[in-house]
């Protein structure tokens, strides 16, 4: 078929004809929808566990005590973990019944369905499977990279990584959608207060210790263990 030669219209009492209504609700969607695009890009460019074992330095230990206060521990502290066998040890006694795990949790439902005012269901699910298709290869392959060097670590640690990562993505997209984000880069001073507020949310916090080259670990007592 070429340009300007279209089919004659043989079934136009079939046809969708969207009111007003249903087009303006679209329309709103599609700025929200093209940011969570657009971070899935971001964050297969991130340096994931490019920085496990090393000191933590200023800016980790300032998004790490961010999250704490922003989770409800504030007495919590950050804490390095210098090994493999110890951060997998730490990874493994991960208990999803802990406070913590709670807390983030319903951070997540709040989010979601604060999401779902802003977005359909179905648009949220689809940008959410894109972000987790398009970001397993890259965690794959770097968390693989970080492995190269490790002595004997069972084949499940790759798992527990790329899971980790992709849950930190996932909370952050929610994030986003929920704020109808159409630029979650924009950090500058004169970045309008709902940036400040994607940016300081926990569960952003935790993604960009990922997106940092670190692997924030677990809560236990009042220690957040990062690798």
């Amino acid at each position: 078929m070429t340009a300007g030669n279209f089919p004659p219209n043989e079934a136009d009492n079939d046809e969708w004809h969207p009111d007003a209504e249903s087009l303006n609700a679209l329309e709103a969607e599609i700025p929200t929808l093209a940011a969570l695009r657009g971070f899935a890009d971001e964050a297969c460019r991130q340096p994931w566990f490019t920085e496990l074992g090393e000191p933590l330095g200023d800016p980790v230990k300032a998004m790490a005590r961010a999250y704490l206060d922003g989770l409800g521990y504030p007495d919590a502290e950050a804490a390095p973990m210098m090994n493999w066998d110890d951060a997998l040890d730490a990874a493994l006694s991960l208990d999803i019944n802990s406070a913590g795990w709670e807390a983030e949790e319903q951070l997540r439902a709040a989010l979601v369905d604060a999401a779902l005012t802003q977005v359909s269901e179905e648009g949220l699910g689809v940008l959410l499977a894109h972000l987790a298709a398009q970001l397993s290869e890259t965690l794959h392959e770097l968390a693989e990279e970080a492995l190269y060097m490790a002595d004997e670590l069972p084949d499940h640690v790759i798992d527990l990584a790329v899971g980790a990562g992709q849950q930190a993505a996932y909370g952050a997209a929610l994030v986003l959608a929920a704020s109808g984000a159409q630029d979650p880069d924009d950090a500058s001073d004169d970045a309008p207060d709902d940036t400040a507020d994607i940016l300081s949310h926990p569960l952003m916090l935790k993604y960009r210790l990922f997106a940092a080259g670190r692997w924030p670990l677990t809560l236990t007592g009042q220690t957040l263990n990062i690798f």
